[in-house]
């Protein structure tokens, strides 16, 4: 196990995460739902949490950490401020946004997870799985909340 290529893949989750914890804390902030609101902010944090995990798993590895979000979430959030000048952001609208940020956080776990438990400690394989696991719960979450939505 090289511990270079584990904390690049770690540090690959954990932008991921402080993205998603961006931008849940952005639709918290343009919601006028207390219920929305709260959940969101709920998300946010378990967002937080899960990079901090991680932060300390490749800390501990002794190699550098990721702590800042990704270029590409940067950009975004000054595209959707631009957006909400002319147009606020409804609660489907931001759950959707919400939800297509998952997708790509899912599809980042499980290119992590594709390298197999050979890759790396179990004890961070199973953080990993852990995490991929509660992700996967929000986002059938959001897929429900929007599918009601569209209904009505």
């Amino acid at each position: 196990m090289e511990t270079e290529k584990i904390a690049r893949e770690l540090n690959y989750l954990i932008i991921h995460n402080l993205d998603a914890q961006e931008a849940y804390i952005e639709a918290a902030g343009s919601t006028a739902s207390k219920d929305m609101r709260d959940a969101m902010l709920s998300e946010a944090e378990k967002r937080g949490s899960f990079a901090r995990e991680l932060q300390r798993e490749v800390k501990a590895l002794g190699e550098e950490v990721a702590e800042d979000v990704s270029l590409a979430a940067m950009w975004k959030n000054v595209m959707q401020g631009i957006r909400g000048w002319f147009r606020k952001p409804t609660d489907v609208r931001l759950v959707e946004e919400c939800r297509q940020g998952d997708d790509e956080t899912i599809v980042a776990y499980d290119t992590v997870l594709q390298l197999g438990e050979k890759f790396m400690p179990s004890s961070i394989y199973n953080i990993i799985i852990k995490q991929r696991k509660e992700i996967g719960l929000t986002y059938q979450a959001l897929i429900k909340y929007h599918e009601q939505q569209l209904a009505h």
